[in-house]
């Protein structure tokens, strides 16, 4: 969604380009502006919207409910993710996937294709809505004054008239603002009080810190979920049966063939982009490729990437909130 008042907002002298200094302040993150890589909301909505999902994309349809939404994807046959996304129930047979728009279309035109005999619909929702993200330590407090109450645990969601609001990291407090766009206006001002504003980068820079990687423009169709830890972020259910690109999913799960996995990395200079190759000190071929990263500071970044199991052990890697393949090779 954008207005007049939003693109103001995030053009203030508040945005900084020193990522740690903002970690102590409550930051308030426009998630759908201008800015590259933001997000959009597409929509499905009908009677056979759950049922059709399910066959479709990773997460179970069924623990996505107007409390709990999921992280998931969506691949094809090959098992190579068209998309990744977060996924929420609004309405009893209305879903909205949260994801990049420069995804959003790639999986519109992928769901397309099997949806013609379901009575439901996919269309772009982002101009009906406003997505913020708030991180910090007043957020919580925040979030109960414009919502009633504050979700306190990963994935919980709660809802009224001004929207829906996600419990992202539950250590850290981070939520995530779905809000219609008769609401925006309001709900906007009320957060922002005593907030520093930025745009959708430090968001990007606070899943980098969690281990959350996105599929961009340049890695549709690169990786399979778990290579993005997918199964380590509850986004891929290996009980809920047949979906496209399950087959592949469950094999490398169950037959310990996949060898790489994502970490985090840092490094000087301009954040490369996704996809760009990661390279090991004195070897030329590439031990993996980037999923996402971002400039936390002048000439220094911090990114996601996969990388193969065995390259990792000689590389620095930067600490994750879960435990990776690597330092667990149960799951590898």
């Amino acid at each position: 969604m954008h207005t007049n008042w939003i693109n103001i907002a995030i053009n203030t002298p508040t945005i900084t380009n020193d990522f740690d200094q903002l970690t102590h302040a409550t930051v308030l993150s426009v998630l759908d502006s201008n800015a590259a890589n933001s997000y959009g909301l597409l929509e499905i909505a009908g009677v056979d919207s759950a049922k059709f999902l399910q066959g479709q994309i990773t997460c179970n349809m069924q623990d996505i409910t107007l409390q709990q939404s999921r992280l998931g994807a969506h691949c094809t046959h090959k098992g190579r993710m068209v998309a990744s996304f977060r996924l929420l129930q609004t309405s009893e047979n209305n879903y909205l996937f949260c994801l990049p728009k420069q995804t959003l279309l790639p999986l519109q035109k992928s769901l397309g294709k099997y949806i013609v005999f379901s009575k439901a619909k996919l269309r772009d929702a982002s101009d009906d809505y406003l997505q913020l993200g708030i991180s910090g330590s007043q957020a919580a407090q925040k979030i109960s004054t414009v919502f009633g109450k504050a979700p306190t645990s990963v994935q919980e969601q709660c809802q009224n008239e001004s929207g829906a609001v996600i419990c992202v990291d539950e250590n850290i407090p981070r939520f995530l603002c779905i809000i219609p766009s008769a609401h925006a206006k309001t709900v906007f001002e009320a957060l922002s009080v005593d907030s520093t504003i930025t745009d959708c980068h430090y968001w990007h820079w606070l899943n980098i810190r969690d281990g959350v990687g996105e599929v961009r423009e340049q890695t549709i169709e690169e990786f399979i979920p778990q290579m993005l830890n997918m199964q380590l972020l509850n986004g891929i259910s290996f009980t809920k049966g047949c979906y496209t690109g399950q087959e592949i999913v469950a094999r490398m799960q169950y037959r310990g063939t996949l060898k790489k996995g994502m970490y985090r990395i840092a490094g000087s200079g301009i954040a490369p982009l996704p996809n760009e190759p990661v390279l090991q000190a004195g070897l030329e071929q590439a031990a993996g490729h980037l999923v996402m990263a971002e400039n936390i500071a002048v000439d220094q970044w911090e990114g996601l990437a996969v990388i193969s199991h065995e390259a990792v052990q000689h590389m620095t890697v930067l600490p994750l909130p879960y435990i990776t393949p690597a330092e667990n090779p149960a799951q590898q």
